[in-house]
């Protein structure tokens, strides 16, 4: 029988995901979304081996991952898990900032082509271009050093991920004595 989960979990948004821990008569293994419901409803089974992954985060665009915790988790697959968190946190830090920074130099942009009394007028692609030119000619070095910042993470998790992956191979196919 699977199993419904109730926790309030909240990312650093305005949403926040609700999974309710009731019992259900869904057969084990169904993994489903309640569309219909403002509140997600999540059914899983408590053996699925899964992550959940929520709706994209409105300033950000990410979408924000629910990592299961493993009840026997040795110390190297809690370090790689709080890895993974942390560059989430940070990743998510990083393009909320940004992305706000950019909307707001975006409207400033847009006002300053309006003329007072008139109606508002849609930019043209070619007046848009200068601002995202210029947004980017000015955030250059930030993206640099994201984009570094990214690779050192990337390589750390990849890195980890490989040590879990043996430390796991070791222990299903070495003898228990050796």
């Amino acid at each position: 029988m699977s199993v419904l989960y109730k926790n309030l979990l909240s990312c650093k948004s305005k949403h926040k995901l609700i999974i309710k821990r009731i019992a259900s008569t869904r057969p084990t293994g169904t993994v489903f979304i309640e569309k219909t419901l403002e509140v997600p409803v999540i059914v899983i089974s408590e053996q699925d081996d899964v992550d959940l992954i929520g709706p994209p985060d409105p300033i950000s665009n990410l979408r924000p991952i629910l990592r299961k915790r493993h009840l026997h988790e040795t110390p190297l697959q809690q370090k790689l898990r709080e890895m993974q968190d942390e560059t989430q946190s940070w990743n998510q830090d990083f393009w909320a900032k940004h992305n706000t920074k950019f909307m707001k130099q975006k409207l400033e942009f847009i006002n300053s082509y309006q003329t007072r009394g008139e109606e508002k007028k849609q930019l043209t692609a070619d007046e848009m271009s200068e601002f995202y030119k210029r947004f980017l000619d000015d955030t250059w070095q930030t993206h640099l050093a994201y984009n570094m910042e990214w690779y050192k993470r990337n390589f750390t998790l990849l890195f980890l991920s490989l040590w879990v992956s043996l430390e796991r191979s070791c222990t299903i196919y070495l003898p228990k004595w050796v």
